[in-house]
């Protein structure tokens, strides 16, 4: 069943489905622009000139690995195997009073298509990228997103969301997806997914995300090192 969902960017809606992004391609729009695919089933978001906020469980054992870039051709965005290799990458240290399952990747060269960071709380339009299946499995992994209701709730765990209702969160709860706050048309990521949900159900399943503010003062620094 397809399931619309839509997304106030600018003074128009953009509409967007659960199953819009079919054999790769989907309409270009800013909040897909600096997302790439962090290895084999990862999602990230370009930060800075050649970084990449995902999630620490996401690189491999020697914290590195690659990237798949966006590809633009005309008015959409298409699916590539252009990638990126990450030549280093730095993560928090622990705490248990924030989440920090998040990493910083760097890449072997820069890329301006990537979103500055938020730090205000999550407030407006809120929504989360992703590779997921579509449907029932039967359709390969794209790069999909999804808007979420406005309940945020905060812990030592991170950002916490309701899914809505009606809308399954198997496709969307991929490690390492940027989780946007947006107004009007200026999108920042206030969070990353940690790959954690609470409760078994597929429906009205809380995702959970690494906040962007707690970790702010180490992501600033991280930035200004390695990234600039």
């Amino acid at each position: 069943m397809r399931i619309p969902i839509f997304l106030t960017l600018s003074a128009a809606c953009v509409p967007l489905a659960a199953n819009a992004i079919i054999n790769g391609r989907f309409a270009t729009n800013p909040l897909l622009r600096g997302v790439v695919k962090v290895n084999d089933d990862c999602t990230g978001a370009l930060v800075g000139n050649k970084c990449v906020l995902t999630a620490h469980h996401c690189l491999a054992k020697n914290r590195l690995g690659e990237v798949m870039l966006p590809e633009f051709k005309d008015s959409v965005v298409v699916e590539s195997t252009k990638k990126s290799k990450i030549v280093s990458s730095f993560s928090p240290e622990y705490s248990d009073k924030r989440c920090y399952d998040i990493e910083i990747a760097v890449l072997s060269e820069s890329h301006n298509m990537g979103y500055n960071l938020t730090s205000n709380a999550v407030k407006g339009h809120i929504a989360v990228a992703g590779w997921g299946f579509l449907n029932d499995y039967t359709i390969p992994k794209a790069l999909q997103f999804i808007l979420y209701p406005a309940q945020v709730k905060y812990s030592a765990e991170g950002i916490v969301l309701p899914v809505a209702d009606g809308v399954s969160g198997i496709a969307f709860r991929d490690s390492g997806g940027p989780l946007f706050n947006c107004t009007g048309n200026q999108c920042s990521v206030a969070g990353v997914v940690n790959g954690k949900s609470k409760d078994s159900t597929i429906l009205k399943t809380e995702h959970v995300f690494c906040d962007v503010r707690a970790n702010l003062a180490w992501i600033k620094k991280t930035l200004k090192t390695h990234c600039s």
